[in-house]
């Protein structure tokens, strides 16, 4: 299976999350170790639902991971003009749910470090390809690595998610909040004798519109903070007045901005239309938490990024979208490169593909990442051997 087949084997696999079906991805990874003799390890989450990890051990103490998730969303309503898992090549193209995010850059960097263990090479650093199930819903598979591995070293980290080849440093945090308010029901005829949740609502928008300003921040390479009221729900019925309303809002935050900062001012503003009479009763709660993830162009993992790319430091892009780097590195106190072969902008999309000239690049853009990566230390320390009498 050549590294097409092998893409297309990937793509052909339904990995929609939900349910995730993860499990069946890492037996396409595994029969293919089998094959080659590689050693792994598989670790069972729930039915059907697994991470996957090779390790090859390297020179010196360094440790890097290449990362990057199995699962995918789903194909959506829309018609596709070629089958959403048939990985079908027209061109220079290949299509399918997930070509562009990310199977592609799983892919690739299965395939560059494989490439080193048939090789025989020991890379300057210890690499591990993690491939990991649930991104695109709670990061499941991130969450269970970081359990199995509270205490163990990692001094670089690679995010295969699609960057259209740039070399990315960081992408936005998210911030999704669930609020609710609740009033209490009457006949859609006497409103008077009701409270109305909708109507309560329309005053909680009124404040999510101040903090769209308020809380606008912008911070380079990663762009501006946003806010946006995404959905809405509320009442019974038409000739029933609403004793419930609920609100999901979308806020994409960049550093130094803290999310439980957000929720405590958001929440003080309510609690005061509360006593203003405004609204009654509310609750807000978080429905998914990342933190913006931030690496300095400094960091030795980019500088080997910027320079397998012949590009200056000036080059480096930030993404909009999060990553599993949010759950492995919270505090972004691990440098980490976000790098791939997709179209960011195709991630989600109908017609999903990937560019199969910049897929191959992505393997050999890892494989020289992977030489690279922790040669310095290696250069220094037999330098030091060599200065000793």
């Amino acid at each position: 299976m050549d590294d097409i087949q092998f893409l297309q084997a990937l793509l052909k696999i339904n990995s929609s999350n939900p349910p995730g079906n993860e499990n069946n991805v890492t037996e396409i990874f595994i029969e293919r170790c089998k094959t080659k003799g590689i050693p792994f390890k598989m670790t069972y989450l729930e039915e059907n639902r697994s991470n996957f990890e090779v390790t090859l051990k390297g020179q010196s103490e360094k440790q890097l991971i290449l990362c990057g998730h199995m699962d995918t969303v789903l194909p959506g309503e829309a018609k596709w003009d070629y089958g959403p898992f048939s990985g079908e090549i027209v061109g220079e193209r290949m299509y399918g749910r997930g070509a562009s995010d990310m199977k592609s850059g799983l892919a690739a960097m299965f395939l560059a470090l494989e490439s080193l263990v048939l090789e025989g090479q020991a890379p300057p650093a210890t690499i591990t390809f993690l491939a990991t199930a649930g991104e695109e819903v709670d990061s499941c598979g991130a969450r269970a690595f970081l359990d199995g591995n509270g205490e163990r070293r990692i001094d670089a980290l690679v995010i295969g998610e699609p960057t259209n080849e740039k070399v990315v440093v960081g992408h936005k945090g998210a911030l999704w909040l669930e609020i609710t308010t609740y009033g209490k029901t009457a006949h859609g005829s006497m409103p008077e004798q009701g409270m109305n949740a909708v109507d309560h609502m329309v005053h909680v928008i009124k404040v999510l519109d101040s903090f769209k300003a308020k809380w606008k921040m912008e911070k380079e390479p990663l762009g501006s903070s946003s806010l946006a009221v995404t959905m809405i729900e509320g009442g019974i019925q038409t000739n029933v007045i609403p004793d419930r309303c609920t609100l999901r809002v979308d806020i994409r935050t960049v550093p130094p901005q803290a999310h439980d900062q957000l929720i405590n001012e958001l929440s003080k503003r309510l609690i005061q239309l509360a006593k203003d009479n405004e609204i009654c009763r509310f609750k807000i709660a978080k429905v998914l938490d990342r933190p913006a993830i931030l690496t300095s162009p400094s960091e030795d993992i980019i500088q080997c990024a910027l320079a397998i790319k012949n590009e200056e430091r000036s080059n480096c892009s930030g993404v909009s979208y999060y990553t599993d780097a949010a759950v492995l590195n919270p505090r972004s106190e691990i440098p980490t490169l976000i790098y791939g072969p997709g179209d960011e902008k195709l991630a989600h999309q109908p017609n999903e593909w990937v560019s199969i000239s910049a897929y191959r690049k992505a393997i050999a853009f890892y494989k020289s990442l992977i030489l690279s990566y922790g040669k310095k230390s290696i250069d220094m320390s037999s330098s030091l051997r060599g200065g000793v009498k």
